[in-house]
């Protein structure tokens, strides 16, 4: 699975607007022997096998939609994340084709005010990542539509203020 930061988009083809960061990786580089119990909800360790690092992408603010839907039993629940990258670089179209049907944990940061969270636990197997449109999208805008879809879980998600350590930016 390749995993690289996504270059920023043309500001033409963009929404002024606030954004989320979407941080992704491979389950495959999460330490799920260790996966750490959340306290008051939250997530402050490190989930990463050690020397793996997080990729991340920007999404629209109205795309990213975190829900978690009940699963067959009452109780667990499905989450579903459907970020939205605004235009389309040859980067991320090819990052999109290179990581599809994968599974992936995702921390989703709000850029308003840096509140994070973390779906994807080994609990859900991951959320397997799927596009639902490349080129116009909803909205007149040209881009990605992506969706991280997670199994059944007791625990969807969780907040997040563990580290957050990333591949450098493509020179």
């Amino acid at each position: 699975m390749t995993f690289f930061n996504l270059e920023k988009q043309n500001k033409a083809s963009k929404q002024n607007s606030p954004k989320y960061r979407i941080y992704v990786v491979n389950l495959n580089d999460v330490d799920v022997e260790n996966w750490p119990a959340a306290a008051d909800a939250t997530i402050s360790a490190d989930i990463l096998k050690a020397g793996k690092k997080w990729t991340y992408l920007d999404s629209t603010p109205a795309s990213i939609n975190p829900s978690a839907a009940p699963g067959e039993s009452p109780l667990n629940g499905i989450l579903t994340l459907t970020p939205v990258i605004e235009g389309i670089s040859k980067k991320s179209l090819q990052w999109v084709y290179d990581n599809v049907g994968e599974d992936c944990v995702v921390v989703w940061e709000r850029c308003a005010d840096g509140q994070k969270f973390i779906g994807g636990s080994p609990c859900s197997s991951g959320l397997k990542l799927s596009y639902t449109g490349i080129g116009n999208l909803d909205g007149g805008i040209g881009g990605i539509s992506l969706q991280f879809q997670g199994q059944e879980c007791p625990e969807p998600f969780y907040f997040y203020d563990g580290p957050l350590v990333v591949e450098a930016d493509p020179t």
